[in-house]
């Protein structure tokens, strides 16, 4: 098998070679958007409201697990993509070998504690009470499958940080039909409900994780296995985590937000947390080019910045937000104009429809503020300046989205809809810190120590 050349994000066309660049991510995000969609299509035609609470509910902890090594990998990102700019790519496997140990390690003690402490994390979630045994069952399958998510990402994130997207684009194509046709038999057929839903998605992980090493390695000598010495090194470790960590803790924080709002859906009971699961998918759906293009705009400022180009590195972002926005703009006017025809992907329940429709009309402004957001975030992560994006996330997640979440729908008449308000605020305060710190100039100083 041939894999296409990677794109020279150094020199040339910065819109031919970020639009060659983000396509394949942009696909990547879509396919696991359908895969993990597809859970909530199944479920909910198939096992009703009470499936899309499970895996909604549980959905939201495995998403925080998540949220963990995509934070911590993004210190990879960085330091392979100014490796490579800097013209020290030889590095690279090292680096590999330092995450792969450490990332195991992390992966193997959350996958202790959570499967130890899934029932009472569950009853503190409020979990309605119809969907708690499915939703025990969900996440203590899923959570079986962190040591295979979290060394996938090792290796995804070196190869987004060398401008790579094929690689991660094939195998989500292999795992999305694999996820894909595994619900159909174990939730339809088997009629396995949230559970079956669960094991498909492990089954997925698992070999998306034992094919990712050895397609990398054959295109990639630096990431070849056999030139990897699997041990840490405490520089390197450093140096990733230097980057990563801030955004592990920003990302962190953020599903630990949405936790806590979903605590405030769940006391509007089984109808709303399946509106909340419903809308939080489709809105996976509407920000996916702004999170793949994200990725872009990482690696082309980190190689840039690396190389001491930070003119270019800036144009970056404002390219990757014309990239970005147009998908984002669709599914505002989509939620906008036919919010209960775009919630019937998820289910026909009437009452969901009914109470889904004003909550998505509310909910669909932070698609276009998310999009934007993403990319400013993007040129700031390249640089290497991800306490500045956690500082967003303290802020957004606690002070603006669960804090307005909370007084919306307690204090004020609008309850359900209170919380759906909240949503488009968050992303908003972040824009407005992220474009002040770039105005300053100081993100042209890199924090990376090659």
């Amino acid at each position: 098998m041939t894999l296409a050349k990677k794109p020279d994000l150094l020199h040339g066309s910065l819109w031919k070679s970020m639009l060659v660049f983000s396509i394949p991510l942009i696909i990547t995000n879509l396919l696991q958007a359908i895969y993990n969609i597809v859970d909530m299509i199944i479920v909910g035609q198939f096992a009703g409201a009470t499936g899309l609470a499970a895996v909604g509910n549980g959905g939201q902890v495995t998403m925080l697990i998540l949220a963990i090594v995509m934070g911590l990998s993004n210190g990879g990102v960085v330091l392979a993509a100014q490796l490579l700019g800097a013209k020290k790519s030889f590095q690279i496997s090292n680096v590999m070998g330092t995450m792969c140990v450490a990332f195991f390690c992390v992966a193997i003690a959350i996958t202790v504690v959570v499967f130890a402490l899934a029932k009472p994390l569950l009853h503190a979630m409020d979990t309605p009470p119809e969907a708690y045994a499915q939703t025990v069952n969900y996440l203590r399958i899923c959570v079986i499958g962190t040591v295979f998510i979290y060394l996938y990402n090792v290796m995804a994130a070196l190869l987004r940080g060398i401008g790579e997207s094929m690689i991660p684009m094939l195998l989500i194509i292999i795992t999305a039909v694999l996820n894909i046709v595994l619900d159909l038999i174990l939730v339809g057929v088997c009629d396995m409900n949230a559970t079956g839903a669960a094991i498909a998605t492990l089954i997925a992980q698992i070999v998306c994780c034992v094919l990712v090493f050895p397609l990398a390695g054959r295109k990639y000598d630096f990431l070849n296995l056999k030139n990897v010495r699997l041990r840490v090194q405490k520089n390197l470790l450093k140096s990733v985590l230097k980057i990563g960590l801030p955004q592990a803790i920003q990302f962190t924080l953020t599903n630990i937000s949405f936790i806590l709002v979903l605590v405030l859906v769940n006391h509007y009971g089984n109808t709303a947390a399946a509106v909340s699961a419903s809308v939080t998918r489709l809105s996976s759906f509407a920000v996916l080019a702004g999170q793949a293009v994200m990725g872009a705009i990482i690696a082309t400022s980190g190689q840039n910045i690396g190389a001491g180009e930070y003119k270019r590195a800036q144009k970056g972002m404002l390219v990757g937000i014309v990239y970005a926005l147009p998908l984002a703009v669709i599914f505002f006017l989509l939620s906008e104009f036919i919010p209960q025809t775009m919630l019937h992907i998820f289910t026909t329940d009437p009452a969901v429809l009914a109470m889904g429709g004003p909550y998505l009309r509310i909910f669909a402004w932070s698609f276009l503020i998310e999009t934007v957001m993403f990319c400013l975030f993007g040129l700031l992560i390249g640089a290497g300046y991800t306490h500045v994006t956690l500082s967003c996330a303290i802020i957004n997640a606690f002070a603006v989205r669960y804090a307005l979440a909370r007084i919306l729908s307690t204090v004020t008449p609008l309850g359900f809809l209170g919380i759906a308000l909240a949503y488009p605020f968050a992303p908003l305060c972040s824009c407005i810190i992220c474009v002040t710190f770039i105005l300053t100039g100081r993100w042209k100083k890199s924090r990376v120590d090659l």
